[in-house]
């Protein structure tokens, strides 16, 4: 067999050799000839005629070139064709015996750079590089950064944004181009100026909603706060089960299974005060971006969505002071730059005034304090280097009147460096740190039996994440990343005895990962990815003792390996009109360890797949339709997403020292469901939607509900959403809010039985109730101040006042169940918030 094989590749590479020879036995003949000036066509058929040379070519490529006239005295050929071509587009090349005669491709130049806003310098993510003579366009990535490739010659570029006047430059292409670009902030009022929103030239970059710190600005929630979390409860499809929560549930999936990064860390819990604040002051945040569609193969760990919160990075042009005041918190930022042009910073704290409104005007009754702090500060090396280092730390303290308290908080920490090779590939390197920790006095009859309750998550990242922008139709993405993780959920302290603790871990969860959007026409587009990510997860034992009664260290180790498929098909009716179809499989390996009540906690243990639990995974198909006439957007989604290894309590289970709370964990299945429609006016005085999301979610777990299906905890099948602004004149404008939605499940007693003159509940089913339905309208104005000192000291301060709840419905929080003997009923509803007024304060200076 190998004799064979050598024979074989000796006469491969026999034959290959000879048609090398031949090739330059035809292109080395030497031809002596005069040839008058005449057409292309004609000196070829001269030249074939006389040297016995055979062209092929396609007559109308040549009808319309002429040639000068030519001497040649024992030229190469070779020499002679690139003299008689010269000026000319084409090429030639020997196939077989024959010159093929070709076009020749044009020259492929790249313009990359990036694109600031002119007032602060900071980059503009999602800002449009269109060239319309070509139909090509490129949208900015999350760090501002662009490249488009194009053929030679001159162009219109048009470099444009949402809110930013657009600038169209022209430009002569005939060789690589950097182009850094500022675009100029324009105001909404100014009657010749018309804003809409941007429809970007790859419809597949519609895949994520973008959302700027300007746009939720005007979003003021409870009290006249503005926060990020309860802005995005507002949008389509995104669910807020109760009043006053933080948590999201979105298309059908629960709260732990939304992967919310604030600058690439991850954030275990978003909430202040149980989730009446959210940990993003909007004082620091300059872009959100959500995934709930097609994720992209670079985002993993979760089922639902990916949520990513960018922070601003300062104004690296002059120095500014801003803050503002409301019934909930005091807020002040600085930014700067540190080289002008070149580096900047931003520094943001929040503090809340509920203790300050508690003691000294009787205004809210939560005796609790939280703070938050935000800092920034980035640094351009040169063309092709930049350095950002960003921090967030937070902390909550909730005092009950007893002095019991609870502690929780969150810190995180990203180093990442920004790195071009060349014009077409951009790397962007990160280590990431993030720690989630949680500290609880459990009660006790006497101070000397008190003890704490400490449940936590800490994780360190590396990733580095590459970007190719191959062609304008071709946008390539590949990385890779690891995380260790150390998980404590749930550790007793100020006790000797560690009878009630549960065991830890400690984790290794690896990624790599490609994804690519292309497309095949003006009207055909797929994206698609595949993730291939890897679990290690070792679990202390805390069963195994030697013979002097010692507990031995040791562990249980389990490895998971799993694909992620994903992929998205866009095709174009036309430059207004989308239909789309997506299917994702994302795997989850860390698991949020709740009770049924859901909507308000902070001791949130999180536990990770391992030898006893199983990794979560969801297969998510989903198709959808988007119409942009002119002022108006609608949108229509529908979607079916099934889940694999849905972790419940079992009934009536206790969290709090548990160690046998893995075991109390039953999986299942889920199987979920929903349409979303949404009509957007995007331009004029008056903006606004109307949104609807008929939705459903069942799990079917064995050993829960007797095996039978149940709605999920989550289960809201109606929500309808009004959303509306109008701008009167640059000094005044008013926004307001309305939404109603079915009741959430949940359990209550079917009757009581009297036990030692206590009632004892009785239960039947999962989930068999539902609260009642909830309602809300709010409405807000904000003016402008204009005074001699603003114009002098360039000072820019906003009153807003509000009302919450306007009609001040009875929504309700949850139900109180009671074991007094004398009552029949099945329990109590406690209420949330009713009407409440608000007035807040903001400037800029």
């Amino acid at each position: 067999m190998n004799k064979v094989f050598v024979l074989f590749l000796f006469v491969c590479l026999l034959q290959t050799g000879k048609l090398y020879a031949q090739k330059n036995t035809i292109l080395e003949q030497q031809i002596t000839m005069n040839l008058k000036a005449d057409s292309l066509i004609r000196v070829l058929s001269k030249l074939q005629n006389k040297n016995q040379i055979t062209f092929s070519f396609d007559p109308d490529l040549l009808r319309n070139y002429q040639t000068p006239a030519f001497h040649f005295v024992s030229t190469p050929l070779t020499a002679a064709l690139k003299k008689i071509f010269k000026g000319t587009p084409l090429v030639f090349n020997v196939i077989g015996n024959n010159i093929v005669i070709t076009r020749a491709k044009p020259a492929v130049w790249t313009i990359h750079g990036h694109v600031f806003n002119d007032d602060d310098g900071e980059d503009l993510v999602g800002a449009t590089v269109y060239i319309p003579e070509l139909k090509a366009g490129v949208v900015t990535n999350q760090y501002g950064f662009y490249s488009l490739s194009v053929p030679e010659g001159t162009y219109d570029v048009l470099i444009s944004n949402l809110g930013y006047k657009t600038q169209q430059k022209n430009i002569y292409f005939n060789q690589n181009i950097e182009m850094d670009t500022e675009l100029i902030p324009q105001t909404k009022l100014l009657p010749e100026i018309k804003i809409k929103q941007v429809i970007t030239p790859n419809p597949l970059l519609q895949n994520e909603q973008n959302y700027s710190s300007k746009t939720l600005d005007m979003k003021a929630y409870y009290a006249g706060e503005t926060d990020i979390v309860k802005a995005l409860q507002m949008q389509n499809g995104i669910k807020a089960i109760s009043e006053g929560s933080s948590g999201l549930f979105i298309r059908g999936g629960n709260s732990d299974q939304n992967l919310i990064l604030l600058d690439e860390a991850v954030v275990y819990n978003p909430s202040h005060l149980y989730g009446l604040v959210s940990v993003f002051n909007p004082d620091a945040i300059n872009n959100l971006q959500v995934y709930k569609d097609y994720i992209p193969a670079n985002f993993g760990g979760r089922l639902s969505s990916v949520i990513v919160n960018r922070m601003a990075e300062g104004n690296n042009k002059e120095y500014h002071l801003s803050g503002g005041v409301s019934l909930m918190s005091a807020r002040i930022s600085a930014e700067g730059p540190i080289v002008k042009d070149k580096g900047s910073f931003i520094i943001a704290f929040r503090r809340s005034l509920l203790d300050v409104f508690r003691n000294k005007f009787k205004l809210f009754n939560p005796n609790s304090i939280y703070y938050d702090i935000n800092a920034k500060a980035n640094y351009r090396i040169n063309k092709n280097n930049s350095v950002y280092y960003s921090l967030y730390a937070g902390q909550d303290r909730l005092l009950s009147e007893n002095s019991f308290r609870n502690d929780w908080g969150n810190l995180t920490s990203t180093l990442r460096w920004n790195h071009i090779f060349n014009s077409r590939l951009f790397l962007n390197t990160s280590a990431i740190y993030s720690n989630y920790s949680n500290l609880l006095d459990l009660n006790a009859d006497t101070l000397s039996q008190k003890s704490q309750w400490s449940t936590g998550v800490r994780d360190i990242t590396v990733k580095a994440d590459y970007t190719f922008y191959s062609s304008p139709v071709n946008l390539i993405k590949f990385g890779l990343s690891s995380t260790y993780h150390q998980f404590t959920p749930g550790q007793t302290k100020n006790k000797e005895s560690n009878e009630f603790n549960i065991a830890k871990d400690k984790s290794v969860e690896s990624a790599v990962y490609y994804n690519q959007e292309i497309s095949f026409s003006n009207s055909f587009e797929l994206n698609f990815g595949l993730r291939l990510g890897m679990f290690q997860n070792a679990q202390e034992r805390l069963d195994v003792f030697d013979s002097q009664g010692n507990r031995v260290k040791q562990n249980d180790y389990k490895t998971f390996i799993n694909p992620e498929p994903r992929i998205n098909i866009s095709y174009l009716l036309n430059d207004k009109k989308r239909l789309f179809v997506t299917y994702n499989r994302n795997y989850q390996y860390l698991q949020l360890v709740q009770n049924s009540t859901l909507a308000f906690s902070s001791l949130e243990p999180w536990i990770p797949a391992s030898a006893q639990i199983a990794p979560q995974h969801a297969d998510l198909f989903s198709a959808g339709y988007r119409y942009s006439p002119g002022n108006y957007t609608f949108s229509a989604n529908a979607y079916y997403k099934k889940l694999s290894n849905q972790l419940d309590l079992t009934g009536h289970a206790q969290i709090i020292q548990n160690p046998d709370i893995r075991n109390q964990l039953k999986a299942g299945k889920s199987d979920v469901y929903g349409f979303e429609a949404e009509i957007t006016k995007t331009e004029g005085k008056f903006t606004g939607s109307l949104a609807y999301t008929y939705s459903r979610a069942f799990r079917t777990i064995q050993g829960i509900n007797d095996g039978n299906r149940f709605a999920a905890n989550y289960d809201i099948p109606h929500e309808l959403k009004f959303s509306a602004s109008y701008i009167f004149n640059k000094q005044f404008s008013v926004q307001t809010f309305f939404t109603y939605s079915s009741g959430r499940p949940l359990t209550l007693p079917v009757g009581y039985y009297l036990h030692d003159g206590i009632n004892v509940p009785i239960f039947e089913g999962r989930n068999t109730s539902r609260f009642p339905d909830y309602s809300r309208l709010d409405i807000s104005g904000q003016y402008h101040l204009e005074t001699p000192l603003s114009r002098k000291r360039s000072l820019s301060s906003t009153i807003s006042v509000g009302i919450y709840n306007l009609y001040n419905r009875k929504n309700p929080l949850y139900y109180h169940l009671t074991t007094d003997a004398s009552i029949d009923q099945k329990g109590s509803l406690e209420y949330a918030f009713g009407f409440f007024p608000w007035i807040a304060y903001s400037f800029r200076l």
